[in-house]
């Protein structure tokens, strides 16, 4: 409503004062600020899960096949106590089937299949709190048991998903779920790699 008025007025000034300048100048701000906090993320086993080898004679034909459910840990440490986001990056965009992070292409440069990642419990300094995800970069927070490419992540005490908690020392379990596409979508005729990776960014905001 204000930028309605805002233009009326503006138009009510052209018409009575048409030979006035245009203004020369414009302006532009940066804001933000420096935060003394540093935390730090790592996975356990090396962030590695390794299924191995799978027969693609085993994958059905007219579906996608899950072929390994693996539980990992993901914990941060932090200088302090600080409200934080984690962003999760697909470093193999665009193999995946469906809104999954991608294991990479088959020799016609078909989508192999995706990998998920569940949050199946979170804590924060020893206490049980509530996975929340965001997806209008952070304006507005829902609980949400999944780390995806297209959300922010972050955590709330249990009960209260909408606002977030500052977190000094935060563990999550998860779980990865691999899946591979149906295989008459597939080239399956040598052996293909699977080839998945993902980068977990923590923002202090």
């Amino acid at each position: 409503m204000k930028k309605y008025f805002a233009a009326l007025s503006t138009t009510a000034l052209i018409c009575v004062a048409p030979h006035a300048l245009a203004a020369s100048t414009a302006d532009l701000t940066v804001t933000g600020s420096i935060t003394p906090i540093a935390c730090t993320p790592s996975f356990s086993s090396g962030g590695i899960v390794d299924i191995g080898k799978k027969s693609s004679g085993d994958l059905n034909q007219t579906s996608n096949t899950l072929i390994d459910t693996t539980p990992i840990q993901l914990t941060m440490a932090c200088d302090g106590k600080t409200l934080f986001t984690l962003k999760s990056i697909d470093n193999n965009d665009g193999t995946a089937f469906g809104s999954g992070f991608g294991v990479g292409l088959d020799p016609d440069s078909n989508p192999l299949g995706q990998f998920t990642i569940t949050v199946k419990t979170a804590t924060a300094d020893t206490v049980p709190v509530q996975a929340v995800g965001s997806t209008d970069n952070g304006n507005t927070w829902a609980a949400q048991n999944t780390l995806t490419k297209d959300t922010l992540s972050s955590v709330a005490a249990t009960g209260t998903p909408g606002t977030r908690i500052e977190v000094q020392n935060l563990a999550m379990a998860l779980e990865i779920d691999t899946y591979i596409a149906r295989a008459d979508s597939l080239n399956l005729t040598t052996e293909v790699a699977i080839d998945g990776s993902a980068t977990i960014e923590v923002g202090y905001n």
